[in-house]
C-alpha cells in the first residue's frame, strides 16, 4: 500500500515541527524544508526512529527565488498529498522604520511562496481527486496591525487566496485550509521580541503547537477551508469580524 507523503515549509521548529510530528503519527512520509540543515536532519532521524516514517531533508530559503524554486520542483515532481505552507516570520517595527529587506523577505515567504507552491501542487492532486494545502496565515489577517503592517497584509493575502481557491476546488477531491492560529508557543515569538527588543505576548495567551495542529488536521479532514484553533482565538477572529479589533488595536498597540 502506497503511504501518502506531505511536505511541509518551515518545518525546522514550533508548528511546522508539530506537524511533521502529528503527520508522522498518522502513517505520513515526510519531506521536511527549512533553512537549518542540522535541524531538519535531527528532526528527520527522531521520527524515523520513533514512528517508523521515511523522512526526506530539503534545506531551502524561501526569501530567495532559488530556494522557492528548488521546493517548486520537489512538488512538480509529484507524489505529495499534502502540502502545508508554514514557514514564516516577523519583523515588529514601524514599516517607515523597518529595513526593506526584510519587508520584501517577508512578502517572499509570505506571499509569493506559498502562491508558488500551491500553483505547483495541485495539479497532480486534481488529477487524482485527492489532497489538499494547509496554508498558516494568522488571527493577524483580520486585523490592523501597527507596528507589523507587513505581516498583517501578507497573512491577509495568504488567508483570501487560500479560501478562494479552495471554492475552486473543494468539489474536485481537494482541501486548501487556511490555519488561522493566534499567539503560539513557538521560536516565533521569541526571535520577534528580539528583533522588536519588546517583552513575548503573556504565556495565558498563548496555546500549544501540538493544539494548533491537531485542530488545523480535523477541520482539514471535514474539508474546512478555515480553521481557527482555540476558544481565545475564536473570540478573538468574532472581535475582528464583527469590527471591534480595528476600533481598538491601533490605540493600543504601537
Amino acid at each position: 500500500m502506497t503511504r501518502r507523503v506531505a511536505l511541509i515549509t518551515g518545518a525546522s521548529s514550533g508548528i511546522g515541527a508539530e506537524f511533521a510530528r502529528q503527520l508522522a503519527g498518522r502513517g505520513y512520509d515526510l519531506v521536511l524544508s527549512a533553512r537549518r540543515t542540522e535541524r531538519l536532519a535531527e528532526l528527520g532521524a527522531q521520527l524515523e526512529a520513533s514512528r517508523g516514517v521515511r523522512c526526506e531533508s530539503l534545506t531551502a530559503d524561501l526569501s530567495e527565488e532559488t530556494g522557492i524554486a528548488s521546493v517548486e520542483s520537489r512538488l512538480r515532481s509529484g507524489g505529495i498529498d499534502l502540502l502545508v505552507n508554514n514557514a514564516g516570520f516577523g519583523i515588529g517595527s514601524e514599516f517607515s522604520d523597518a529595513n526593506l529587506d526584510g519587508q520584501q523577505a517577508m512578502v517572499s515567504v509570505h506571499v509569493v511562496a506559498p502562491m508558488r507552491l500551491m500553483h505547483a501542487a495541485l495539479p497532480s492532486m486534481l488529477e487524482r481527486g485527492s489532497g489538499g494545502v494547509i496554508n498558516v496565515a494568522s488571527l493577524a489577517a483580520f486585523v490592523s496591525l501597527p507596528g507589523n503592517a507587513s505581516y498583517s497584509a501578507t497573512k491577509a493575502y495568504l488567508m483570501r487566496l487560500s479560501r478562494s481557491v479552495h471554492f475552486e476546488v473543494r468539489g474536485r477531491g481537494v482541501t486548501v485550509q487556511a490555519l488561522c492560529p493566534g499567539f503560539t508557543v513557538s521560536e516565533f515569538h521569541d526571535s520577534q521580541a528580539r528583533a522588536a527588543q519588546a517583552p513575548r505576548p503573556p504565556r495565558f495567551l498563548m496555546g500549544p503547537a501540538s493544539a494548533v495542529v491537531r485542530d488545523s488536521l480535523r477541520a482539514f479532514e471535514s474539508g474546512a477551508s478555515l480553521c481557527v484553533p482555540g476558544w481565545i482565538n475564536k473570540v478573538a477572529y468574532w472581535t475582528a469580524k464583527l469590527g471591534v479589533a480595528d476600533a481598538v488595536i491601533p490605540h493600543i498597540v504601537r
